[in-house]
C-alpha cells in the first residue's frame, strides 16, 4: 500500500512537471509603465508594473528582470538593482498562483530633462522540480518625458519688461476698445470678439478691429540651436537654451500675452508638427511646447539661416520676437536686421553662453566680447 503511494506521488509529480514547462511562457503576460507621460525634473512618479499568469496551473518560479531608463532613481527597501550601461535591471522573483495578476508600484524619479523609454524586460520561468529554466523577453515601448527646469538667473524678465513696459503691458491686456485704428480682414488667428459685423456685411468678408501699435502687438519665440558648430560646451548651452525658452513662456503665461514658437531643434518620437506652434496662450499651448523641449535632442532640423528666414515669411506687422540661441554669432546680427525690417519691431535676444539678454541690435557686440574673453580662458 506505501509503495502504491510513492508510486502515485512519483506519477503526479512528473504530471506537474510536464504541465509546469508545457507552453508556460506563453500563458504570461507583462507590463510596465509610469502613471504619467510627462513630467518635471525630480518629481516622484509611479511606476506600475503588472504580470499575469492566465493559466489554471500555478507559476511556480517566474524571474522578473526589468529594464528601466538607467537615470531612474528608484524608492523601495529589498530590491536588486544593477546600472547596466543603457539602462537600470531591476530584478525580482515571484509565484503566481493560477489566473493570478500580480502589480507592483513603486515611487521614481528623473533627474533631468529628456525622453525616456521602458523597454520591458526579460522573464524567467522555472519548472515544477526546479530542474528546468526557461527564458522569454517582452518587448515593449513605454516612455515619460522631463520637461526642462526652469531657467536659474532672472534675466529674461529683463527681455519681457524692455518689449512692453509697465504701461504698454496694462494696455495690451484690457484691450482699451478706444485704441482701434481701422479694420483688416480677418485670418482666422485673431479672436472672434475683434469681428466687426457692420464692417463684415458692409465689404462681405469677415473683418476685424485694428488696434494701434501697442493693442496689437504680438510675440513669437525663436529657439535657435544651431550654433556653427560642436564641442563640449554645446550640450550645456542648448540645455540653458531649452531653460530659458520654459522661463519665457511661463511670464508670458503669467501676463496673459499670447505668443507663437519657432525652433529648428530635432526632436525624438513623434510630436507632431512641434517646429512651429500658431499663437495662443493656455495650459495646453504651454505644455504642447513644454513636451517638445523635453523630447527635444542637441541636433537640429534647419540652419540658424533658414529659421530666420521661415521667421520672416510667418511674421505679421508689429510682432516682436524673442529670439533664444546657445550662442549669438556675427553672421546672425544681419538676420536680425532683415526680421527687425519686415516684422517693424525690435528683435531681443537670449544668448545661453554669455548668461544675458536685451535687445539683439545692440547686443551683438557684448556677446562676442564675452565670447571672446571666455574662449581665451583666464589670463
Amino acid at each position: 500500500m506505501l509503495l502504491l503511494f510513492f508510486l502515485f506521488i512519483i506519477i503526479a509529480a512528473l504530471l506537474l512537471e510536464r504541465a509546469s514547462l508545457k507552453d508556460q511562457l506563453l500563458y504570461i503576460s507583462y507590463d510596465c509603465r509610469p502613471d504619467r507621460y510627462q513630467t518635471e525634473p525630480g518629481q516622484p512618479f509611479t511606476v506600475v508594473t503588472t504580470v499575469t499568469n492566465k493559466r489554471r496551473l500555478p507559476v511556480f518560479f517566474l524571474k522578473l528582470e526589468e529594464h528601466l531608463p538607467a537615470e531612474i532613481a528608484i524608492e523601495g527597501e529589498g530590491l536588486s538593482i544593477r546600472r547596466e550601461e543603457d539602462f537600470l535591471r531591476l530584478s525580482s522573483t515571484v509565484f503566481l498562483m493560477p489566473k493570478e495578476a500580480l502589480t507592483r508600484r513603486m515611487t521614481a524619479s528623473l533627474p533631468k530633462r529628456g525622453r525616456y523609454l521602458f523597454r520591458g524586460s526579460h522573464i524567467y520561468v522555472g519548472d515544477f522540480l526546479g530542474l528546468d529554466e526557461r527564458y522569454t523577453p517582452f518587448r515593449l515601448t513605454r516612455e515619460i518625458v522631463v520637461y526642462p527646469a526652469p531657467a536659474k538667473e532672472r534675466y529674461y524678465y529683463q527681455v519681457i519688461g524692455s518689449l512692453f513696459g509697465e504701461q504698454s503691458a496694462r494696455r495690451f491686456l484690457l484691450e482699451d476698445p478706444i485704441l482701434s485704428s481701422g479694420f483688416r480682414e480677418y485670418t482666422g488667428r485673431e479672436p472672434q470678439r475683434y469681428i466687426s459685423w457692420p464692417q463684415s456685411l458692409a465689404r462681405g468678408r469677415l473683418m476685424v478691429r485694428q488696434f494701434d501699435h501697442t493693442q496689437d502687438l504680438s510675440v513669437s519665440i525663436l529657439l535657435n540651436t544651431d550654433c556653427g558648430g560642436f564641442d563640449r560646451h554645446e550640450p550645456l548651452l542648448i540645455e540653458e537654451a531649452f531653460s530659458m525658452t520654459r522661463s519665457v513662456c511661463e511670464v508670458l503665461e503669467e501676463k496673459k500675452i499670447r505668443y507663437s514658437f519657432l525652433t529648428n531643434a530635432a526632436t525624438a518620437g513623434a510630436t507632431g508638427q512641434w517646429s512651429f506652434l500658431a499663437s495662443g496662450l493656455g495650459s495646453r499651448h504651454f505644455y504642447t511646447i513644454m513636451e517638445g523641449l523635453g523630447r527635444a535632442t542637441y541636433d537640429y532640423s534647419e540652419s540658424c539661416a533658414a529659421l530666420f528666414a521661415r521667421a520672416e515669411r510667418r511674421t505679421e506687422h508689429s510682432q516682436a520676437f524673442i529670439v533664444v540661441t546657445t550662442r549669438w554669432s556675427p553672421g546672425m546680427q544681419a538676420m536680425v536686421k532683415r526680421l527687425e525690417t519686415v516684422s517693424g519691431c525690435s528683435v531681443y535676444l537670449l544668448d545661453a553662453w554669455s548668461g544675458a539678454g536685451s535687445e539683439a541690435s545692440g547686443q551683438g557686440a557684448f556677446n562676442r566680447e564675452a565670447y571672446a574673453r571666455r574662449e581665451a580662458g583666464p589670463a
